[in-house]
């Protein structure tokens, strides 16, 4: 019953095979598509070639089958380029590649054809058997047959490396796809290699039928898992494009700190051409003494022979399977511009606040002597010069005090709000003993909120601010400590005139501007640093000003 069947399937195979194969070529601009529609086309051909052998009696059983001999050294051959193509590694290979593939198949096609005057393919005992009512050819294989039988396991298996070395970390999508392209030649090519061996109970060759499974297979990819649709070419050359074209130098080494590649920005780096450099230790001994100590941060200075430049490095470790350290991915960030404007911006700080500190305390000190010796308006400018000096210096203390902060490393880590929160009411309180601080906390068991150690001076400029910009000689400031989404909220509110309009956009922009700016330090010394911390804050303008922070629990 099943041999009855023998014949429509391959005929199946060679009508349904043909349809995909045109479909394949329709779609041959993505990649692995142009070999796919080969694949099959020669799968179909192979396939009609043994329905031909099966159906015609006599010699012409022989020249079929001597046919498809042919053909199936097309089917691995045309697999192996779709492989190439589908992983993206065509582009690696030499134009000469597929060329030398073929000479193989040209090679043994020919000893096919003049097999009868040499008898390498198969021996000179060969018969037409009749099996069911099919004919089919028998013949004992040679040399040349189980060399080709060599080649093609050798394709196979090339390709099921690569095959596997690419979707091993791939998506699921282009695992599944991978594994269909497996099994479309795997299938094929372990029923051939049993009936090779004699290991099937009939002397039909039923590879033919085998491309029913390939079929299918590849059916259900092309459209279940868009197989003709979406490959990994496209994602390993596009990440490939993106390192090569990064302004970061990338360094790749294995686990012996051997140089195994660099992308173009980074071989201005290596002191000698990158084809002397790849494969010896990484010739930046700075670099490499980076890199020794493993994955991290660090920041290097390296020598280009004019200008010494300043960058941060990043090393990452990356592994095969099993976890086994394979190497480093080593990127260097040039920050010598910003590190240089840093500096900078450092020095001229100290010194303005050094030298303004020591002018104003000059300044206020004549201003006290004059004061002294004056009486009446007089004497009220004096000490007008004096308070707007003491103002000055509070200012250049602010400065320090956010200069000092925002220089610090960013350190996320649980700080318990509410604690912070009561040492500094308690701390301003005492500073400010006129002034009447009320508190509010919230129901909740736990205040752990995820910050930078930063946040205590924020919170304490913020009520300080509050205080200071309040009516009346008796300021009420309130403070309320509520649960919010994701985290809490700290609402700070003054009996103040309000935040000027003019002073809330410029924070709420975030620049200041020759026609707009703000009149202090002190809000942009609280924003900066509560979002250092990992907040937000938000003001809003009543009767007085209402300051709402949120900060992420831990």
């Amino acid at each position: 019953m099943l041999l009855s069947l023998y014949l429509p399937a391959v005929l199946l195979v060679a009508v349904g095979g043909t349809g995909m194969a045109l479909y394949a070529w329709l779609n041959r601009d993505t990649a692995g598509g142009g070999p796919l529609s080969l694949f099959l086309l020669s799968a179909s051909l192979l396939s009609l070639a043994e329905a031909l052998s099966l159906a015609t009696p006599g010699i012409a059983t022989k020249y079929w089958a001597t046919i498809g001999y042919a053909i199936a050294g097309i089917v691995p051959l045309a697999w192996l380029l779709a492989v190439f193509e589908y992983t993206g590694y065509d582009r690696n290979l030499s134009p000469w590649t597929a060329p030398l593939l073929l000479v193989e198949p040209v090679v043994y096609s020919a000893l096919l054809w003049t097999n009868d005057s040499h008898h390498l393919v198969w021996g000179p005992d060969w018969n037409i058997v009749v099996v069911d009512g099919y004919t089919a050819f028998v013949a004992t294989e040679s040399l040349a047959f189980w060399g080709h039988m060599v080649y093609v396991y050798v394709l196979v298996a090339a390709g099921a490396w690569l095959l596997v070395t690419v979707s091993a970390r791939a998506e699921r999508l282009f695992q599944t796809q991978a594994s269909a392209l497996l099994a479309a030649v795997a299938v094929p090519l372990v029923v051939s290699t049993l009936a090779a061996y004699g290991l099937l109970p009939t002397d039909l060759d039923p590879t033919g039928p085998a491309f029913v499974v390939s079929g299918a297979v590849l059916v259900g990819a092309i459209y279940r898992d868009r197989l003709l649709s979406v490959s990994p070419a496209a994602r390993e050359l596009g990440r490939e494009a993106l390192v090569a074209e990064l302004d970061d130098q990338v360094f790749i080494v294995d686990d012996t700190d051997t140089l195994v590649d660099c992308n173009p920005a980074a071989e201005r780096l290596l002191p000698g051409d990158r084809s002397t450099a790849v494969g010896n230790r990484l010739p930046i001994p700075d670099l490499a003494a980076v890199v020794a100590e493993g994955p991290g941060q660090y920041e290097i200075t390296l020598d280009d022979g004019h200008v010494t430049r300043y960058y941060d490095v990043r090393v990452s470790a990356f592994d095969r399977a099993y976890g086994t350290v394979s190497g480093s991915i080593v990127a260097l960030r040039d920050v010598t511009d910003r590190t240089r404007r840093e500096q900078r911006l450092d020095v001229m700080n100290r010194l303005f606040r050094h030298n303004l500190r020591n002018e104003m305390n000059v300044v206020r000190g004549n201003a006290e002597l004059l004061a002294d010796d004056l009486s009446g308006s007089a004497r009220d400018r004096a000490r007008r010069i004096i308070d707007t000096v003491d103002e000055v210096i509070d200012r250049s203390d602010k400065v320090g005090a956010l200069s000092q902060s925002l220089d610090g490393e960013e350190e996320n880590r649980p700080v318990d709000v509410a604690f912070v929160l009561d040492a500094v009411v308690e701390q301003v309180r005492h500073d400010y003993p006129e002034a009447d601080v009320q508190t509010s906390v919230g129901e909740r068991s736990s205040w752990l909120v995820d910050v930078d150690a930063s946040i205590e001076v924020a919170l304490t400029e913020l009520l300080v601010n509050a205080i200071e910009h309040a009516d009346g000689p008796d300021p009420t400031v309130s403070v309320a400590l509520s649960p919010a989404r994701d985290g809490v909220e700290l609402t700070v509110g003054d009996s103040g005139p309000g935040l000027p309009e003019q002073e809330l956009a410029v924070i709420e922009a975030g620049v200041e501007t020759p026609l707009e700016h703000g009149s202090g330090i002190g809000l942009w010394m609280v924003t900066w640093l509560v979002e250092r911390a990992g907040g937000r804050i938000d003001f809003a303008v009543d009767d007085g000003t209402t300051v709402t922070v949120w900060l992420p629990a831990a």
